[in-house]
């Protein structure tokens, strides 16, 4: 008798066991998705993203920009001198794992900036304009390959990789490691100071995602100072 009300007990115990994970796996299930927040901004003409963010730029009329992934808690969307969109990542410090991910739309644009390993892709279609400065400070990326730009002034301090499709010029200018790709036949003047590339891309490259292109450069290791020349001794006379 004992035994039988044992079993029913560790029936009893499994039962509820089961119904518990059920709703628990219903739960997380059901949970709705966190949704996309849009951050509201006073209107900008150019873009700084820094500290590993990264940021889709997409051609609209109206400008908006959109957190996909992320806080404002932690990330901070500020407004600088001259209308320049500035995106912090961490305001002060972040939990590890964070990441930022946000989308950009704007009908007009004319200076990108990235650092810090921050990363800047435009995608779909734009209408053509007629110049645009992008940049890049101690690592990072950016892609405007999908932009038509009739010319691009293009810089790379301390690595990272600039990939750009101008139609009529590039002016090119590399310090301390980088890459700067560009397709087509452009007049390109260009200037690379103690390592770095500026390179004309493939035509295979040409559509390839931002993930299969190539790896950037590594910088260039530090010149080991030169050891003091000793004078030389006068010879003992004899």
């Amino acid at each position: 008798m004992q035994h039988s009300y044992k079993i029913r007990n560790a029936l009893r115990i499994l039962q509820l066991l089961a119904v518990t994970h059920l709703s628990a796996l219903v739960l997380a299930v059901s949970a709705p998705v966190a949704a996309q927040t849009e951050v509201p901004v006073a209107p900008f003409r150019s873009v700084e993203l820094s500290g590993g963010a990264v940021a889709i730029l997409r051609y609209g009329p109206t400008q908006r920009v959109t957190l996909l992934r992320g806080s404002t808690d932690y990330s901070r969307f500020t407004i600088a001198d001259g209308g320049r969109l500035v995106i912090d990542k961490c305001k002060s410090r972040c939990p590890p794992g964070y990441d930022l991910e946000i989308e950009i739309i704007t009908a007009d644009i004319n200076v990108i900036l990235a650092t810090d390993g921050g990363t800047i892709q435009s995608r779909g279609s734009f209408p053509r304009q007629a110049e645009i400065g992008v940049a890049i400070r101690d690592g990072g990326t950016i892609d405007i390959r999908s932009m038509a730009l009739d010319k691009v002034t293009a810089s790379v301090e301390e690595g990272g990789r600039i990939f750009t499709m101008p139609q009529s010029a590039l002016s090119a200018s590399i310090v301390n490691g980088g890459e700067i790709t560009y397709w087509g036949d452009a007049r390109v003047e260009s200037s690379v100071r103690q390592g770095g590339v500026v390179i004309k891309g493939t035509a295979a490259e040409a559509d390839k995602p931002l993930s299969e292109l190539s790896p950037p450069l590594e910088p260039p290791p530090p010149v080991p100072p030169v050891p003091p020349i000793q004078p030389l001794r006068k010879p003992l006379r004899r």
